[in-house]
């Protein structure tokens, strides 16, 4: 058919040789990939526009954790799977932190046993004669006393907890005695840099809100840094901060808002027990007041500790191309030899 017998709406034929053109796809269906791509299945109707692409991204974690983000997490990554470590290391995370802070809170709610003369906190409301200046510096100095030996704990729970996170992270799983023996080979390291920085966040906070603030954002992975990396103070506290510095608003703002989460959760749970040791007296509630003060550190003290190890993850991924390490690790482990 010459180009002057063919009419003007004919479709042009074919080439010699080439490959017929492919049928057009029913109205609604997606478009078949182009010749030699993989097929990738279209989002479920209504997904966003950036599900595909969130889907495809690499995860960490094991069958227990369910997929972790394994590439930069935002506050949503990191409460996520500060909840998902959380729930499929339940067991070894609370026994971690019993250890450490059951015995402190059964101790100090004994010591305050005699406080309002065993009265309850109503009884000494109607009667100020049992809210003496004696009952209440003495009130004040156990509280104080037990806030600062808290304090004194928390790096040595944290640097057990960011064991145990950092090998569920990673798709293993760490025991109880382990964690706690990684964790007291680094004591001395993990005291000393807790001394620094909060040397440092007391001359932060004394000066301005923000200063401290900083220098808590800073340091918020050396418990992780010193325990998982094997360092000493100095060099935790240099390795914090060169992971948080280039995002160290973004960092106190996940510091920030996971410990004010952390700690409306863990009143929460408290406040029923501590409230009813009030109403009975000391005397015979203090277990009540002990209960309550465990149960609040049972899930502030862990939650807190993850979010600072997920972080320290994060601040490598970003930096230093984790996530790509540990795909080439993985891909050269499945390549036949």
């Amino acid at each position: 058919m010459t180009e002057e017998e063919r009419a003007p709406w004919a479709p042009l034929e074919p080439e010699s040789g080439a490959a017929p053109a492919a049928e057009p796809s029913p109205p609604g269906q997606p478009l078949p990939p182009p010749s030699g791509q993989p097929w990738a299945a279209p989002p479920p109707p209504g997904a966003p526009p950036w599900a595909t692409s969130y889907a495809a991204q690499p995860k960490a974690g094991d069958y227990r954790t369910g997929p972790l983000p394994l590439h930069p997490m935002t506050l949503s990554d990191i409460l996520d799977g500060a909840f998902k470590l959380l729930k499929a290391n339940w067991r070894t995370v609370l026994l971690i932190t019993a250890v450490f802070v059951v015995p402190l809170h059964i101790v100090s709610a004994f010591i305050q046993r005699n406080l309002y003369g065993g009265h309850s906190f109503f009884d000494a409301v109607n009667n100020p004669a049992l809210t003496s200046d004696t009952s209440g510096n003495a009130r004040l100095a156990v509280t104080g006393s037990v806030a600062l030996i808290s304090l004194l704990v928390t790096p040595f729970v944290a640097g057990a907890i960011s064991k145990v996170v950092a090998a569920s992270y990673l798709g293993g799983e760490e025991t109880v005695g382990s964690a706690l023996r990684a964790t007291g080979r680094r004591a001395w390291a993990l005291f000393a840099a807790w001394v620094v920085v909060h040397i440092l966040e007391s001359i932060g906070f004394v000066l301005c809100i923000l200063p401290g603030l900083i220098v808590m954002a800073t340091f918020v992975s050396v418990a992780p840094a010193i325990v998982i990396e094997d360092l000493g103070p100095i060099r935790g506290l240099r390795r914090s901060a060169r992971l948080m510095w280039p995002r160290l608003f973004s960092v106190m703002g996940v510091a920030v808002v996971s410990g004010l989460l952390a700690s409306v959760v863990g009143n929460a749970l408290g406040t029923v027990p501590t409230v009813a040791a009030f109403a009975i007296g000391f005397k015979y509630g203090w277990p009540l007041l002990a209960a309550g003060s465990i149960l609040s550190a049972l899930i502030t003290t862990p939650f807190v500790a993850i979010v600072a190890t997920l972080i320290y993850f994060d601040g490598r991924i970003r930096q230093e191309g984790f996530d790509l390490e540990l795909m080439a690790d993985d891909l050269a482990r499945r390549s036949p030899t």
